[in-house]
């Protein structure tokens, strides 16, 4: 009988946040169909590690690596794989949350419903807020939209006087507010004492405020109203993809020179964004309508037919309000769903196109690259590199 492999999973199981949760489901499933591991729980394998018989005692080490752990298996000869973004140990290998990307999502979503003020909310000295609002402020920063942010430590509920302080700046930078405003949250938890904030102050959600949120903790995300739209990050994918690296470096395989980042699932819309921000409710209601079907051929008559306007007075609309035509609407969300399909299936562009608006495979390809600067197979082949196992 094969000999299995002994692999620590170092995972803070007490904390109960679905991050943690899933990406721990995701490395014990690649355990269970690879077959070959014997899985522990440890929160201290640094002390296994320093044990006489360091190299019979553990073969691997999957978790949220900090840097003391990483210099001990490091002596130890013992390969380790990281899934914790805000790790301060320096060029491990690594398997995290594309949360850059995570804010393009957010940012193409609120711009989808018409939104042109914006607003950003989370933790100060967090790697993963960081690239949330690089990411959030890349797709404003090209429509020249502006973005103020607000940021909080961490620990802000921890004590009466770190709550109080919360608030305060909470509702200071509410009032610089000019709405309607789309708000993109770093955590669930944020965006639901964000809800509450203008709840008390009047402000109604979403039509003069909608909010995202990240990570999809269901519950915090589904009570009370508005429920919270949110960014689900595929936690239990970056799990998997981790222990399948992990299996590679045990076998003597190279590790990679840079983290692997996984694109996150979906945005999950909830009726914290369900609205549209624009005053004509004839534009309103043709963006819903272009919202509700990126999956069909749907052109400009056909929008106009759907609001009962003459196909030149909703184009006069459509500039009015939003400063851009219906095509470029429809086209908008296309793209994006295109971007979905790229990311998610290995399906070829003739099924893409079919399922996305598109006539065929070279019309799509035209018009991504017109938008999106690259071919649809470049973008996929780059995600894949991503989402590799």
């Amino acid at each position: 009988m094969k000999k299995l492999r002994r692999v620590v999973v170092m995972i803070d199981l007490n904390f109960t946040v679905v991050h943690h949760h899933q990406i721990f489901a995701g490395i014990q499933r690649y355990a269970q169909e690879c077959g070959k591991w014997a899985c522990s729980v440890n929160q201290y394998p640094e002390l296994l590690l320093r044990g006489r018989r360091r190299d019979a005692v553990i073969d691997g080490i999957v978790g949220r690596i900090p840097a003391h752990l990483a210099d001990v298996a490091r002596q130890a000869k013992v390969p380790v794989v990281n899934v914790w973004l805000n790790s301060p140990a320096k060029g491990l290998p690594s398997v995290v949350s594309d949360a850059a990307e995570a804010g393009r999502m957010a940012a193409r979503h609120l711009l989808a419903r018409g939104f042109r003020k914006f607003a950003y909310l989370g933790y100060t000295n967090s790697r993963g807020s960081k690239l949330q609002l690089e990411g959030f402020r890349e797709v404003l920063s090209a429509m020249k939209y502006p973005c103020s942010v607000c940021q909080t430590a961490i620990s802000f509920a921890k004590t009466v006087s770190k709550w109080q302080k919360f608030q305060f700046k909470i509702n200071k930078w509410i009032n610089g507010w000019t709405t309607p405003i789309g708000v993109y949250a770093g955590h669930d938890v944020l965006c639901r004492y964000l809800a509450e904030a203008c709840k008390e102050r009047g402000l109604k959600v979403p039509l003069e405020v909608a909010l995202i949120g990240s990570f999809n903790e269901k519950v915090v995300c589904d009570h009370p109203e508005p429920s919270l739209s949110s960014v689900d990050f595929g936690f239990e994918r970056i799990g998997y993809q981790a222990a399948a690296l992990l299996d590679r470096l045990m076998d003597g395989k190279q590790a990679p020179r840079e983290p692997i980042r996984v694109v996150p699932t979906e945005l999950v819309p909830r009726q914290s964004s369900d609205a549209f921000a624009v005053d004509d409710p004839m534009v309103s209601k043709a963006l819903r309508f272009i919202a509700e079907n990126p999956h069909k051929a749907i052109d400009v008559a056909e929008v106009a037919a759907h609001v009962s306007v003459a196909r030149r007075t909703l184009l006069r609309a459509f500039k009015k309000s939003l400063g851009r035509t219906v095509h470029d609407a429809i086209t908008y969300l296309r793209v994006e769903r295109v971007k979905r399909f790229l990311m998610e299936t290995g399906e070829p562009l003739k099924t893409v196109a079919a399922a996305c608006g598109f006539t065929d495979a070279i019309h799509l390809c035209k018009v991504f690259q017109r938008i999106e600067g690259s071919s649809p197979s470049d973008y996929r082949a780059a995600r894949m590199v991503q989402h590799r196992t």
